[in-house]
């Protein structure tokens, strides 16, 4: 039975933020959404929500702020925020503030380095990692 009051939706462009939304899914028993597979109008009435993405020109994704700002209002929802990075955490801040405009408490946040492609791969390789996860 799929579950409709925790969901957890994630964009990754790099694959190393689906290892993660994988990881937290497959421990809270639930599919991971991409967020480019999925529409806004399932979240109604959601009481816990993960979101995951990277860290993209020290920016969240287009594709997740576009999501986050089509959500219905989230009075009462608990949210939670993962994501990896190649240099700095820098994507939370606007997650965050779109998040707590349409009502959202956020209860938490994790990051984790993620191999950095821009680098040929050579920065933060094999991250994240089982340690990581």
């Amino acid at each position: 039975m799929e579950r409709r009051d925790i969901l957890l939706i994630y964009s990754s462009l790099t694959g190393n933020t689906e290892k993660v939304a994988r990881a937290i899914a497959e421990v809270l028993g639930i599919e991971p959404l991409n967020v480019r597979d999925t529409s806004p109008q399932r979240f109604e009435g959601v009481q816990l929500l993960f979101v995951g993405d990277g860290v993209y020109a020290l920016r969240p994704s287009k594709a997740v702020v576009r999501f986050l700002r089509a959500l219905p209002p989230l009075r009462g929802t608990k949210a939670a925020l993962f994501g990896t990075y190649g240099s700095l955490p820098t994507q939370f801040r606007l997650i965050r503030h779109i998040l707590e405009e349409k009502g959202a408490e956020i209860i938490g946040e994790f990051a984790c380095p993620g191999r950095d492609k821009a680098t040929l791969g050579l920065l933060r390789r094999g991250r994240p990692d089982g340690e990581d996860l």
